[in-house]
């Protein structure tokens, strides 16, 4: 059948036409699907601490005097040693690393706080802090952590809670939310008291929190500090800021009941290890034992860098290509020796259009030499790969052209 020429070129630009209302409706449509964005958000659980794989068949690790103890790699949650790591125990002064963390989540820090009469009136380490004096945030968080004021955890306490009781409970509250399930707060500053216990695990845990926040981590590597709005200069009780290579911090602590504790943390060649030792009558030397051992003995490695493409397939009754990635970057700690003998494994679902973006589509295996399953870990769809229909279709070929035309 003959068709005359000016004929097929209006269908064409009838075709034209169509496809480009289509984009216009499609870039009306889109803006209004993303308006309703939620002004609160559900807190998160901490990740949970996980045992380096064949933690029980390996080395002793190093001899401890503390009643407990724990190394974890930081970035990856990974529990390099432990001992009597979930015995429920008095924590000392390490307790204000959840009261800095509170102070950090809940008050801005240009904000000036008031010293009031009750919160000096306190025993134990103090920063010399007197009633009716005013300092901001920033530099009563160095009052509370370098010279470990118990007058400091006071102030941050009613400034935040308005009473040392509530803020109490709602530092147990949050320490419950991040993980540490085996914690209990009955003040801000750690004096003994029945009611007031956690774990090694638990710190670990909750300083594995508190260190990725900027100005926490900058508080607790600090030497010293000359306040401004007071005259008072603090020193930091941490001993090894001056002699261990790779110290960020964080918090020393000693009372009668916990005897000498620790939670140290340091960092080289991009691994971050987090110590703790509680009721050792040699702290720094153990937690100076436990970090060597664990940049010793461990070796933090990347396999998959966040948006990187590890796995392309077809997907059935799908238009495009589906790309499987990991949600950020994938890291796993392995012994020095293991390195050359792990095996990686990718493997995708059976998968039917539509696929949507972040939904699972497979995982990423890591196998020691022996083939046992080390870790694994979800792929998602990178994009959504919608399901084929004549609509759809003359989208992407529209887009295609436009891309073709415009160079974009």
């Amino acid at each position: 059948m003959f068709i005359p020429t000016r004929q097929l070129r209006a269908w064409g630009a009838a075709l034209l036409a169509a496809v480009a209302a289509l984009l216009v409706l499609q870039l009306i449509a889109e803006p209004m699907v993303n308006r309703s964005v939620p002004v609160w958000m559900a807190v998160e659980p901490g990740p949970p601490l996980v045992y380096a794989d064949g933690y029980e068949q390996g080395p002793p690790g190093p001899p401890l005097r503390a009643a407990a103890a724990i190394l974890i790699e930081a970035n990856t949650g990974t529990v390099l040693y432990a001992h009597n790591e979930h015995e429920r125990r008095p924590m000392a002064s390490t307790t204000k690393i959840m009261t800095a963390l509170m102070a950090l989540e809940t008050t801005p820090l240009e904000q000036l706080v008031t010293v009031s009469p009750q919160a000096v009136r306190v025993t134990g380490s103090d920063a010399g802090l007197r009633p009716g004096q005013r300092l901001t945030m920033f530099e009563l968080l160095h009052a509370l952590m370098l010279p470990s004021g118990n007058d400091a955890a006071n102030v941050v306490a009613e400034h935040v809670a308005g009473s040392q009781a509530a803020f109490a409970q709602f530092m147990t509250e949050r320490a419950r939310e991040l993980g540490a399930v085996r914690t209990r707060f009955a003040n801000a500053h750690g004096l003994d008291d029945p009611s007031h216990y956690s774990t090694a695990h638990d710190l670990a845990l909750l300083s594995m929190v508190a260190m990725r926040l900027p100005t926490f981590s900058q508080v607790v590597r600090t030497p010293h500090f000359q306040a401004q709005s007071i005259s008072a200069s603090w020193r930091n009780t941490n001993r090894l800021l001056w002699s261990f290579e790779g110290i960020e911090g964080v918090k020393t602590g000693t009372t009668g009941g916990a005897g000498y504790c620790l939670v140290a943390a340091a960092s080289r060649d991009g691994m971050r290890l987090i110590s703790v030792v509680l009721g050792s009558p040699d702290r720094w030397n153990d937690s100076v034992r436990l970090l060597e051992y664990g940049f010793d003995q461990f070796h933090l490695i990347t396999l998959a860098a966040h948006g990187e493409v590890l796995a392309e397939a077809r997907v059935p009754g799908g238009m495009g290509t589906l790309q499987a990635v990991v949600d950020g970057d994938f890291r796993v700690v392995v012994r020095d020796e293991e390195i050359n003998d792990l095996q990686v494994r990718v493997w995708l679902e059976r998968l039917r259009a539509p696929v949507r973006a972040g939904e699972t589509v497979g995982a990423l295996d890591i196998m020691g030499a022996d083939g046992r399953l080390i870790r694994s870990v979800p792929l998602l769809a990178k994009e959504t790969v919608p399901r084929w229909t004549v609509h759809g279709a003359l989208w992407r070929w529209f887009q295609e052209l436009w891309s073709s035309r415009t160079g974009r």
